[in-house]
C-alpha cells in the first residue's frame, strides 16, 4: 500500500456544538471517515492536538480523547516526538471485514470497498450542517428552495395528467425508453434551445429523477476513485455529497462577485477531472460567472480534457430581461454536461429533471442507461411533454418571473424596514432566494436557531462553506411567501436577531 510522508495542514472538519453527539465522538467519526475515503492517506502526519483544538475551537482534551480512540482502534499511530500519523496499514483496508462501518457484526456477505467508504462519508456529512433546513411539513417563511406552489396551475396539470392516462398506449404502460420518453426529450431540446441557448438534439437529452440523480450519474461515469472535483465554495451541499458518493475528492474553489475563481482552481487542482458549477445563478450567493471566467473555464476543460457539469437549477427566473445564455451554448469542444430540473419551475414532488450530454458521450450514457432502470414514471414524462408542447409551461414561467420579481422586491423592502443595519442583502435579479450579509459580531448560526424557535426558517451562509473560509450571513427563500406576508416574517426575524444578540456566547472549548 502506498503511504504518504506529507503533513495535513487542515482536516477540513466542522463540529456541531448543538448535536446530542459528544464533540469527541463527532471528531472521531469525522477523522475516521476521511481516512476511509482516502482523504487522509496512510502515513500522512496529522496536525498537533493543540493546532486541531485551535482550528476546531474545542478543548485540547476533546481532541486527545478522539485521537486516543482512533489510535486504539488502529486508525492512527503515535510516534516519538508527539507525532501522530495515519496508520500505514489499516484494518479496514486489509480485509478485516468484521470492522467495516455500516455492516452488522454477524454479516457474512462481502461488498466492494466503496460501500464502507460511502457509509463513512454519509455519517460524516450527517454530523456537518449542510445548509438549508430540511423539507418536511408545510413550508414556512423563508425556507430556501420552495417555489410559488400557490400559483401553480394545479387544475390544468391534473387535466393534462388525466388526459394522458386515458390515452396511454401499451408502450407507455410498458416502461418505455430508459433514456426517457422521446416526446419529452424532443420538447426539452426545443425548450432549452429557445430559452437557454443550449445547442443540442433530442438524442443528447436524458431524463432524470432530479438534479441529485443527474450529478450522481455523471460523476460515476466520469470519475475514478480519488479524482479531484472543483466545487463552489460556498456552494450547494448536494454537489459535495454527490462527489463523495461517487468516490471523488471535492476541492473547494472560492466564489466571489464574478463567480467561481478559475485561477484559484488552477492553483489548487489543475488536473481536476470535473468542475461542478452554477454559472448563470450561483447558489447561495446569487452571482453570475463572468464571461472572462466562462471562457477561461472552457479553455481549461478543453486543454485538460476535463468535464464541466453546469447546474442550471433556477436561472430561468431572471426577473428582468432575458436569462443569461447557458455555458453549454459557448462550448465548442464538447466538455459541458448541462443539468436542468423541473422541481423549481413546476413543483418539487414531480421529481423530473434532465441531462444534456455532449455528442461524444451519447453512446456511453445510452449504454449506462440500458443497464439501469428507467429514471421516472413514463406517464408523468408523457404528461410533462404535453404540458411543454402545448405552451402551458412557457406561460407558467412568464407568470412565475413576474411573481418572483414582485416577491423579491417585497422581501428587500421588508428587510430594509425591519433589519436595516443588521442585514445587508446582495442584489437579487434572478431566482427565488436572497443572500444577506450579517453584521459582525452576530453569528448566523445563532440567528438561524433563534428564528426557527420563533417559527421562521432561514439558512445560515456559513453552513455552505467547505474550506476554512467562512462568512456570516442568512439565505432567504421568498418563492413560497406571498408579498403581504413578508413583513410578518421579517418582524419575527428582527426579534430573532435581538435574541441572538442578547444570548451569551457558548464557552470556548466546552464539551458535552
Amino acid at each position: 500500500m502506498k503511504t504518504s510522508t506529507g503533513v495535513a495542514s487542515s482536516l477540513l472538519l466542522r463540529l456541531d456544538s448543538r448535536s446530542p453527539t459528544p464533540l469527541h465522538e463527532q471528531l472521531f467519526e469525522g477523522i475516521r471517515a476521511r481516512i476511509l475515503t482516502g482523504a487522509l492517506a496512510p502515513g500522512l502526519r496529522l496536525p498537533s492536538s493543540r493546532q486541531l483544538a485551535t482550528e476546531l475551537d474545542v478543548a485540547r482534551s476533546t481532541v486527545l480523547q478522539a485521537m486516543d480512540a482512533l489510535t486504539a482502534e488502529g486508525y492512527l499511530v503515535a510516534q516519538a516526538g508527539s507525532c501522530t500519523r495515519v496508520a500505514p496499514e489499516l484494518p479496514i483496508l486489509s480485509g478485516d471485514r468484521s470492522r467495516e462501518p455500516g455492516l452488522p457484526a454477524a454479516a457474512r456477505v462481502s461488498i466492494s470497498g466503496r460501500g464502507p467508504r460511502l457509509a463513512a462519508s454519509a455519517r460524516a456529512l450527517k454530523s456537518t450542517p449542510v445548509g438549508a433546513p430540511r423539507l418536511g411539513a408545510a413550508p414556512r417563511a423563508f425556507r430556501p428552495g420552495v417555489p410559488a406552489l400557490d400559483l401553480f396551475p394545479t387544475a390544468l396539470w391534473a387535466r393534462t395528467v388525466s388526459r394522458v392516462h386515458v390515452r396511454a398506449s401499451t408502450g407507455l404502460l410498458d416502461g418505455g425508453d430508459p433514456s426517457g420518453q422521446a416526446p419529452l426529450r424532443e420538447a426539452i431540446a426545443t425548450h432549452v434551445s429557445v430559452s437557454r441557448g443550449v445547442r443540442c438534439s433530442s438524442e443528447q437529452v436524458f431524463i432524470t429523477a432530479g438534479t441529485q440523480q443527474a450529478f450522481d450519474e455523471v460523476l460515476r461515469l466520469a470519475l475514478n476513485p480519488g479524482d479531484s472535483v472543483w466545487v463552489e465554495d460556498p456552494g450547494y451541499p448536494g454537489a459535495r455529497r454527490a462527489v463523495l458518493a461517487a468516490g471523488g475528492r471535492p476541492v473547494p474553489i472560492p466564489v466571489d462577485g464574478d463567480g467561481l475563481d478559475v485561477g484559484a482552481g488552477l492553483a489548487r487542482a489543475p488536473r481536476a477531472r470535473v468542475a461542478l458549477v452554477a454559472p448563470s445563478h450561483q447558489y447561495p450567493l446569487g452571482v453570475t460567472l463572468s464571461l472572462a471566467r466562462r471562457m477561461a473555464l472552457l479553455q481549461w476543460a478543453e486543454r485538460t480534457r476535463s468535464l464541466i457539469i453546469e447546474d442550471d437549477y433556477d436561472s430561468e427566473f431572471r426577473h428582468r430581461g432575458r436569462p443569461f445564455t447557458a455555458l453549454q451554448g459557448l462550448d465548442d469542444a464538447g466538455c459541458v454536461v448541462y443539468v436542468g430540473t423541473f422541481s423549481k419551475s413546476m413543483f418539487p414532488g414531480l421529481r423530473l429533471g434532465f441531462l444534456v450530454v455532449p455528442p461524444s458521450l451519447v453512446d456511453v450514457f445510452s449504454v449506462a442507461r440500458a443497464a439501469a432502470s428507467a429514471p421516472a414514471s413514463t406517464l408523468e414524462q408523457a404528461a410533462l411533454a404535453v404540458f411543454l408542447a402545448e405552451g402551458h409551461f412557457a406561460r407558467h414561467l412568464r407568470r412565475m418571473r413576474a411573481a418572483y420579481r414582485e416577491r423579491g422586491e417585497a422581501l428587500l423592502e421588508a428587510l430594509h424596514a425591519d433589519c436595516s443595519g443588521v442585514l445587508m442583502p446582495r442584489p437579487c435579479d434572478t431566482g427565488m432566494q436572497v443572500c444577506a450579509s450579517l453584521a459582525a459580531p452576530l453569528s448566523d448560526l445563532r440567528v438561524r436557531d433563534e428564528a426557527a424557535r420563533l417559527g421562521v426558517e432561514v439558512a445560515a451562509l456559513s453552513d455552505y462553506f467547505l474550506g476554512r473560509r467562512r462568512e456570516s450571513g442568512l439565505i432567504f427563500g421568498f418563492g413560497g411567501v406571498r408579498p403581504d406576508d413578508m413583513r410578518a416574517g421579517t418582524r419575527t426575524l428582527a426579534r430573532a436577531v435581538e435574541a441572538a444578540r442578547l444570548r451569551p456566547p457558548q464557552l470556548k472549548g466546552r464539551t458535552r
